[in-house]
């Protein structure tokens, strides 16, 4: 089978995961929001806990469809690096913060605006994913519990430490693999600790060298 062929197998079934388990999914989500909300009676301790139970799992299937589809994304769409600017990539990773996840607001330092190598989109998915986690953040962020993303510049390289919303839970392997990978093929490697009970990533990648 080529990659072709592969592609196309793969695209069909994100396709069918977006339109035939997305849509009962979501219709189920909003059906236990209404049962636990608006009901005139009130349920019973037990109800309520089935309930909240069936929310927490249809939750938990739509935040893997979510990085299905971006894990696809990010299996078929890396293309050649390219000299760009680190405030580009921190403009997408905004982007797909707040469209992805639902995050409007995440707090960037950033000392410089250097030129590096850089697939653009794959790069600021794989970042995104990071800041999120391993788990689509649902709820309104506390202003205490926002992604932080710092990046340093030194003179041969620009190194980014990611404070993730992600717990000290452990994570999926193919999540750490995949953005493994990512950040390889940029020439970093990446790191991982856990401060304060959550996930922080870090990597750094070479600047282009100036010409003198």
């Amino acid at each position: 089978m080529t990659d072709e062929e592969k592609k196309h197998q793969l695209d069909q079934l994100l396709h069918a995961i977006n339109h035939d388990l997305r849509t009962p999914l979501s219709n189920i989500r909003s059906a236990t929001s209404i049962l636990l909300q608006n009901l005139t009676d009130p349920l019973t301790e037990d109800q309520r806990g089935f309930i909240e139970i069936i929310e927490r799992s249809t939750v938990r299937l739509l935040d893997q469809t979510n990085r299905l589809a971006l894990f696809g994304q990010l299996a078929f769409t890396a293309g050649p690096l390219e000299a760009v600017h680190l405030s580009e990539i921190l403009g997408n990773v905004k982007r797909q913060l707040k469209n992805t996840y639902d995050i409007d607001p995440v707090t960037i330092f950033s000392d410089s605006d250097p030129l590096l190598l850089a697939d653009v989109h794959t790069l600021s998915i794989t970042i995104a994913l990071l800041a999120a986690g391993d788990i689509k953040h649902q709820s309104e962020p506390a202003p205490d519990d926002l992604p932080r993303i710092h990046t340093h510049t030194l003179p041969e390289k620009v190194c980014l430490t990611i404070d993730s919303l992600t717990s000290t839970q452990e994570m999926g392997a193919s999540f750490v693999e995949l953005t493994s990978e990512i950040v390889s093929q940029h020439e970093g490697t990446l790191t991982m600790s856990d401060v304060d009970g959550q996930k922080q990533f870090s990597f750094c990648i070479p600047l282009i060298p100036t010409v003198a």
